[in-house]
């Protein structure tokens, strides 16, 4: 099952309901960015200066937080189901629950990044604190959801993927998430060079990278979480349907 959600997860990726909670939650991460950096401004007072870190450091765990539960919330059937988004009807009902689980699955991994060794490999590793903060929600959600459709059942630990899983998921979307950034800097680099050859053998001894390339990063950073998110949430699909 684990390859089978895995492919699943890739296809689900291109469901261009994802896509637009995708770019949302890219779009807010960008946007935290862009208000912490005026915030703090160029050689201003202390003052701005604790502001701008405040906000960097509270600010972004939260803004995340915030924007990874609006995207599960609308687009849950997407995630665990066959797509679309969440029918308003149900989005009502869900708003505080969701609300309520994302901000404690924000408590916990806001507490795990900040533990020795542990905090170190979560913050510094590409879209984990994405992938944690979406499946400390799916599944206590996938239980809710479950226990109010079904009577009073619960779901078996089984329905859920394992550590090794979940650790596997991550792994492959990091990896194709790099791919996709070294075959677009391949691009940027071949463009460049065909445009102007001089200066494209200037920027070799350049090492700063361009603002446009400092973009796509922003914009592509939280997809390094939303794909082995989508591959846990399709073992959950599998998971129910064989039940």
């Amino acid at each position: 099952m684990f390859w089978q959600s895995v492919i699943s997860g890739l296809i689900a990726f291109l469901d261009w309901h994802i896509i637009i909670g995708a770019i949302g939650i890219a779009f807010a991460s960008v946007l935290h960015l862009l208000i912490t950096g005026f915030t703090m401004g160029d050689n201003e007072s202390g003052g701005r200066l604790g502001a701008g870190c405040l906000l960097m450091f509270i600010g972004g765990p939260l803004v995340q937080a915030l924007s990874v539960s609006v995207f599960i919330l609308f687009c849950l059937p997407a995630i665990i189901g066959t797509g679309g988004f969440t029918p308003l009807e149900l989005v009502s009902m869900l708003l505080w629950p969701v609300i309520k689980i994302g901000l404690i699955a924000f408590g916990i991994v806001f507490v795990l990044c900040i533990i020795p060794i542990i905090g170190d490999i979560i913050t510094s590793t590409p879209g984990v604190t994405i992938f944690l903060q979406g499946i400390f929600m799916l599944r206590p959600i996938t239980n809710n959801l479950f226990y109010a459709i079904s009577d009073g059942e619960i779901l078996p630990p089984s329905v859920f993927p394992s550590f090794l899983n979940s650790l596997g998921y991550v792994i492959i979307g990091i990896a194709i998430c790099w791919g996709l950034l070294l075959i677009i800097a391949f691009i940027f680099d071949q463009v460049k060079k065909r445009r102007n050859a001089i200066e494209y053998i200037y920027s070799q001894y350049d090492s700063e990278p361009t603002i446009g390339m400092v973009f796509i990063g922003m914009f592509l950073g939280p997809i390094f979480g939303i794909i082995p998110l989508l591959m846990y949430g399709q073992y959950i699909s599998f998971s129910l349907s064989a039940i």
